[in-house]
């Protein structure tokens, strides 16, 4: 969902469910990411936005792995499950409301929440009205949905990128990937097959276990945004990963040989706007090409 609609959003029910944190967050079967917040006021609760966790150490798991239904929690440390949760201590969160966010087609998209630092006395009243915004936000999901994403890898797309760099975050790294042998394997098998080879990168790259963002840029070129990241040593890490996890195609119904070339760029110190941002990480990428493929190069 786009970050400044999800942060208008959550506006709207600060008006009405007023002096708690207000988050959006995108549940999976392994990890559960905060994808917005909202905090005017409660300063004794510290979370992030594009903030990932495995969803067992979330509160939402209890909506996601259980009946879809909304849960309150008027005081965490008395309830069996959240009282034992590392994150109960970490964020000094005493009390949390959840609602799920469905999909059109009745897919768990994620929840709707309200925590405090304080025990809180939330109502059948208070979920209704989150359930109603709940609604208001698959809506505009599925709007987004047709508009922002690639429809061959199911990334988003160039134009949510641009869009919604300047709210995903005012720090961070950004990776460049563009693939090795793509044109061979269109020339050799055809488009259809380049189709299926695009598709599958799309999946590998949601599947990563880093905290990230990845999009298709177009073409064979994609981004890899990771928020508030910019330390070298989790950059190395997670530019690794990805190059293991694209250059790996023995399983694959074609006998093809693709690798990537990633060119990494940190902002702000390589620049504020995304097109400056990128085109470093271009430098930076034609580097890593001429290096000898398959590598990632920092933007110098």
């Amino acid at each position: 969902m786009a970050y400044k609609a999800a942060y208008d959003l959550l506006n709207l029910i600060n008006l009405t469910i007023d002096g708690k944190i207000l988050f959006l967050g995108k549940t999976t079967e392994e990890t559960f990411t905060i994808i917005q917040s909202i905090n005017l006021g409660n300063s004794e609760v510290t979370i992030s936005d594009i903030q990932s966790m495995d969803i067992k150490e979330s509160y939402c798991q209890q909506i996601f792995f259980g009946s879809q239904t909304p849960l309150i929690i008027n005081d965490t440390r008395t309830h069996p499950i959240t009282s034992k949760l590392p994150l109960t201590s970490e964020l000094n969160i005493r009390s949390y409301l959840g609602v799920p966010v469905f999909y059109q087609n009745g897919e768990m998209y994620g929840t709707l929440c309200a925590i405090d630092s304080k025990i809180s006395n939330f109502t059948e009243k208070d979920i209704k009205i989150l359930e109603r915004f709940s609604k208001l936000f698959s809506y505009v999901i599925e709007l987004e949905k047709r508009v922002n994403l690639d429809t061959l890898t199911n990334l988003y797309n160039r134009g949510y990128l641009f869009d919604n760099f300047d709210y995903i975050a005012d720090k961070g790294t950004l990776m460049l990937l563009d693939l090795d042998g793509f044109k061979q394997v269109n020339d050799s098998y055809g488009h259809d097959v380049g189709d299926s080879v695009l598709m599958e990168i799309g999946q590998r790259l949601n599947k990563i276990k880093q905290f990230n963002i990845p999009f298709r840029l177009g073409g064979d070129e994609f981004v890899i945004l990771f928020p508030n990241l910019l330390d070298n040593k989790k950059i190395d890490v997670a530019a690794k990963q990805i190059l293991t996890t694209l250059s790996n195609w023995d399983s694959f119904k074609y006998p093809i040989d693709i690798t990537v070339s990633i060119g990494i760029a940190k902002f702000p110190q390589d620049g504020t706007e995304l097109q400056k941002v990128l085109k470093h990480a271009d430098i930076a990428m034609y580097r890593s090409k001429q290096r000898g493929k398959n590598s990632y190069m920092y933007y110098e």
